[in-house]
């Protein structure tokens, strides 16, 4: 394939809550999506024969918790995450269930809320690591389990056990976008004005069903620890508690078959032309 260069990056990062004086940063806070039950996807596997779900992907997950914000109460946050994923088949006819994964971020689009909006740099989106996962398939019944994965922004050399550090000055965090600041840059605009300098860890579990050789569907558990390292404002210090969403379909994933030679433009293309849906594909749950 031709690599992961990513000539359309999109970075969007959602900055919340207004009162007391102070900002709330919900993107940055502490939280968990409530786990995924085996029933609460509503949809059916489909058998595939081993080893065909290898190849390239777009994967985009779309993960929603609930921020208390000043004035504003109880709101939803999260975003949508588009990345490239690399698969390669690893079983045999003895054990065909494994694949490895290479995921690469390609874009970034979190909610608007309470009026406020962010933007990362391109030189951000491209700095953050690759992340490696392991996908085991049940061929025969059409259901999967993308194992622990997690996702780093400006946090090295720590263990994936160890909280992040409460000492904004730990050497754990490092200027990822190289421009003298600490942690990784972002631009908010709107309610407030100014520059926030962010540490992050994400950490992703998901499962669901294989619906073709092209396509899998499935709901996501997504922790998000995170610390607002400075500011260039007081107003875009605080960081606000996360708690999960009382509805797990919520946050879902959706991946859908590339070319061999797709790069991250082509992830993005997939979601404007609605192979990476934005809106949640599956089934409405009504009960």
């Amino acid at each position: 394939m031709s690599g992961t260069n990513r000539p359309r990056p999109f970075v969007r990062v959602v900055v919340a809550g207004l009162g007391a004086g102070l900002l709330a940063v919900p993107g940055f806070g502490a939280g968990c999506a409530e786990p995924y039950e085996d029933d609460a996807l509503g949809l059916d596997g489909v058998a595939v024969e081993p080893g065909s779900l290898a190849g390239v992907f777009g994967l985009q997950s779309t993960a929603v918790d609930q921020a208390e914000v000043p004035v504003f109460g109880k709101i939803d946050t999260g975003g949508i995450t588009a990345s490239l994923v690399v698969r390669t088949w690893r079983g045999n006819d003895d054990d065909p269930a494994v694949y490895d994964e290479h995921i690469t971020v390609c874009g970034v689009e979190n909610f608007e809320t309470a009026g406020l909006l962010t933007i990362v740099p391109e030189v951000t989106l491209v700095a953050i690591p690759p992340a490696n996962a392991v996908l085991r398939v049940d061929h025969e019944s059409g259901s999967f389990t993308r194992e622990t994965y997690r996702e780093y922004w400006a946090v090295r050399d720590l263990p994936d056990d160890e909280p992040l550090p409460t000492d904004k000055t730990s050497v754990v965090y490092y200027d990822m976008d190289d421009d003298r600041n600490p942690g990784t840059t972002i631009e908010a605009t709107g309610l407030a004005v100014g520059q926030i300098y962010v540490a992050q860890r994400k950490t992703v579990d998901q499962a669901g069903v294989v619906r073709s050789e092209d396509q899998s569907l499935g709901l996501s558990r997504v922790k998000k620890e995170g610390v607002v390292l400075d500011a260039t404002s007081d107003l875009l210090k605080t960081e606000s508690e996360r708690t999960p969403h009382p509805d797990p379909r919520q946050s879902w994933s959706v991946d859908a078959r590339l070319a061999d030679d797709a790069t991250c433009a082509d992830v993005l293309d997939a979601q404007d032309d609605d192979r990476l849906p934005r809106r949640s594909p599956l089934p409405r749950n009504d009960g």
